[in-house]
């Protein structure tokens, strides 16, 4: 609800009182009522918040680090999804990588996933059980249906539960009543790139509202970091509907759902890159081909005895490359990625004359991802049940409780990929001999590429939690609660969380918190196996003297889940009323935290893991038509003592929004971000540091529509942000692009 529409709420309803017509008020209004008489009116302009404390609070009081992302914030920068959007969040790292996906990170330690924040769209909560991690391009919704985005950095698993370790983004979308009529939203870029958006809400009866919208992005071939053909091209479709139905004055239904397909029609060839390193007998060099990864075809050059330091790795360029007497050609294989899901989820929400306001929600949905280049297939099912509420006690206190449970059914295919023809070699003495060529043009394995090597298909986890909020005096707010979980992958334990905030005067907030948390490991970090190469061991003894051997780098079973204890404070100013600031201090303690092996045959190991940092936002209106909106965030870590990389140590963006008139406004955007280091089993790769350049001008020819031309990342050609760790494959450029928007709001 905005500024304007909860004065008149206000104004009304006060009216009604004075004039005795109260009681004909249902509960729901009774209630939005108190809360906004309880508010100064210079606090009105604020966002409520869902995501720290489980129900709606003005974001001033908010006892945590908090950023609000409005629909605005998307269109007027030419954002496709709002996972872009996260870029100009402090102590959050997005990031863009294969297939035109976003990877975001939170507060240090991303990787390519699992991520380590939770993530709720549209009332349910997102992930794949089996990556640990959600597919936010996939479960996004179009921008005129979303009311805010809550990014709340800091844990929250007293209220949300396992997962909420470093922050919690919730997504929140509108009423049917506030999407009547048509939207539509086109995105052109110049690299052939669309998407398009078409929303169409009605009104059945009084009481009675919905909504659909269908979306169609289709995606353009991208180029690697060499220049080649990235071979990344697809397309996603989605569609989805809503329905809102006020039952009685004080109970209220809806029920949503949507679906959606992507299809990678070439998945990325990566076969660029080649690693090497002189055996003891330099003419005698061992090579590994990697075989099927993302499409993948390439040979690494990896001796049999690792080196003990990355530095003495080398690196060549993609296409046909030189190594001495030797040539490899490159050597592509296209393959297909598919990604089907649908979902349903259906809240009852109700209100008694005692304020107890309470909701039943149950979702259900459905994905089905196959990863046909290397014959592995998994379909996923969740079903969630879950009750919450929230009573004020007397003038002090309001208590949250609520029970969940969720039931995830999993099943796993797999499938022996034959090996393709060995690409050509000249003049390579190992594979001079042809018996040794022989054996390996004929060499079969049934081995997957890779496996999933658990018989567990059906995961449970149940759920309780209790908090009360304190208002201890005027100025000084407590809230303190746990969660209880009993969870088949986390084992069973308790999620304790304790926050304060102190109203210090009308201008500044302090808040502290401090939090235990759990994470539980992935089933591809469990329970999956790689088997990516074959390595030629000589053996004099043997036919053709030597062996082809499989490379495999396996799950462990053994994995406990992540116990972090985390610690934050923070302050929040608004000297004036056209300025608001808010700065955040954190300290995360991690034991068992699930990282990329580097030394051994698993894929995975614990170690304890220490990160802190801090973040700084401001929200500035300089004048009346000139607004600057940034931040900057600093952010370390330590595995076992040493700094971990993985995670950009400084990040930085400044917003510039000036409206040189009533209907034309000018947007320009710096995002800074350090250098990274991408985990490898044996040649950690270096992202180099960028800065971006965003420009657009959003021209309003009438109301209700927006036309806008932007132009990205301006200051250089391109750059590469991310790469698939554990992988010494070859990133994909993200290039400067330009774009054209239109959007028709409601």
């Amino acid at each position: 609800m905005n500024l304007k529409k909860k004065i008149l709420v206000a104004f009304s309803l006060s009216f009604a009182s004075f004039f005795g017509f109260a009681d004909e008020l249902t509960n729901f209004e009774k209630a939005e009522l108190k809360r906004l008489l309880d508010l100064d009116l210079d606090k009105l302009a604020d966002q409520p918040v869902q995501g720290v404390l489980g129900y709606d609070q003005e974001y001033w009081r908010n006892p945590a680090s908090v950023h609000i992302i409005r629909p605005e914030d998307i269109t007027e920068h030419g954002f496709a999804n709002s996972v872009e959007a996260l870029r100009a969040v402090p102590g959050m790292h997005v990031s863009r990588g294969l297939a035109y996906d976003n990877f975001a990170a939170m507060r240090n330690f991303s990787g390519f996933s699992p991520q380590k924040f939770l993530g709720k769209i549209g009332g349910r909560e997102v992930s794949q059980l089996m990556l640990g991690s959600a597919n936010y391009s996939v479960d996004d919704y179009p921008v005129a249906v979303i009311d805010r985005i809550e990014i709340i950095r800091g844990p929250g698993a007293s209220i949300w539960g396992t997962n909420a370790v470093n922050g919690v983004i919730n997504l929140v979308t509108k009423h049917s009543a506030d999407t009547q009529g048509d939207s539509v939203r086109l995105l052109v870029q110049d690299n052939g790139t669309f998407m398009g958006d078409y929303v169409h809400g009605g009104q059945i009866s009084d009481d009675s509202y919905y909504r659909f919208w269908v979306r169609d992005q289709e995606y353009a071939e991208g180029t690697l970091d060499s220049g080649l053909p990235a071979r990344d091209d697809g397309y996603l479709r989605k569609a989805g509907f809503r329905f809102d139905k006020k039952l009685s004055s004080d109970l209220n239904f809806y029920i949503a759902g949507g679906g959606a397909t992507r299809r990678l029609e070439h998945t990325l060839d990566l076969s660029a890159r080649l690693l090497y390193q002189n055996s003891i007998l330099p003419e005698y060099p061992e090579f590994i081909p990697l075989s099927y990864i993302q499409g993948v075809e390439p040979f690494l050059g990896i001796p049999l005895n690792l080196p003990s330091t990355p530095s003495s790795w080398s690196s060549i360029a993609s296409g046909d490359v030189n190594f001495g007497d030797s040539q490899i050609t490159r050597y592509e294989r296209y393959g297909d990625l598919t990604n089907d899901s649908g979902h349903v989820v259906a809240k009852l929400e109700g209100i008694t004359d005692s304020d107890l306001e309470w909701s039943l929600t149950g979702a259900v949905e459905h994905t089905e991802i196959s990863l046909g280049h290397i014959g592995f297939d998994w379909d996923q099912t969740q079903y969630d049940l879950g009750f919450d509420a929230n009573q004020p006690l007397g003038d002090f206190h309001r208590l949250s409780f609520g029970l969940a449970a969720r039931r995830t059914d999993l099943d796993v295919t797999t499938e022996v990929i034959e090996p393709f023809a060995f690409p050509s070699l000249k003049n390579l003495s190992l594979l001079s001999n042809p018996t040794n060529l022989a054996l390996l043009s004929s060499y079969s394995d049934s081995t997957p590429i890779l496996s999933y090597d658990q018989e567990f298909t059906k995961f449970d986890r149940l759920s309780a939690y209790l908090q009360d909020s304190i208002s201890l005096t005027d100025s000084v707010e407590l809230s303190i609660g746990t969660k209880f979980e009993e969870n088949d992958l986390a084992g069973t334990g308790f999620q304790p969380g304790v926050r304060a905030s102190w109203l210090a005067n009308d201008s500044n907030v302090l808040w502290a918190g401090y939090s235990q948390a759990h994470r539980q490991p992935s089933l591809r970090e469990r329970y999956t196996t790689l088997t990516p190469a074959k390595v030629w061991i000589p053996n004099p003894l043997l036919p053709g003297g030597g062996i082809w051997s499989n490379v495999q780098f396996e799950g462990d079973e053994s994995l406990d889940r992540e116990e972090i204890d985390t610690y934050e404070i923070g302050w929040r100013s608004r000297p004036s009323e056209n300025l608001l600031l808010e700065l955040s201090s954190y300290y995360y303690d991690t034991k068992n935290a699930v990282l990329a092996s580097q030394t051994s045959v698993n894929a995975y190991e614990a170690k304890d893991a220490k990160s802190y940092g801090g973040e700084l936002s401001i929200d500035w209106d300089v004048s009346s038509v000139w607004n600057l909106r940034g931040g900057y965030s600093l952010a370390r870590g330590e595995i076992e003592g040493e700094r971990n990389f993985d995670f950009p140590e400084q990040t930085a963006n400044l917003t510039s929004r000036f409206a040189y008139s009533d209907n034309l406004t000018f947007i320009q955007s710096l995002f800074y971000a350090d250098e990274t280091q991408i985990p490898s089993d044996y040649n950690p790769v270096s992202i180099p540091s960028h800065l971006r350049l965003d420009l657009g001008l959003v021209w309003e020819p009438r109301d209700g529509w927006e036309i806008g031309i932007f132009g990205r990342d301006l200051l250089e050609p391109y750059h590469v942000e991310t790469m698939l760790p554990g992988i010494d494959v070859e990133p994909a450029r993200v290039e400067r692009t330009f774009l054209l928007s239109i959007y028709k709001k409601f």
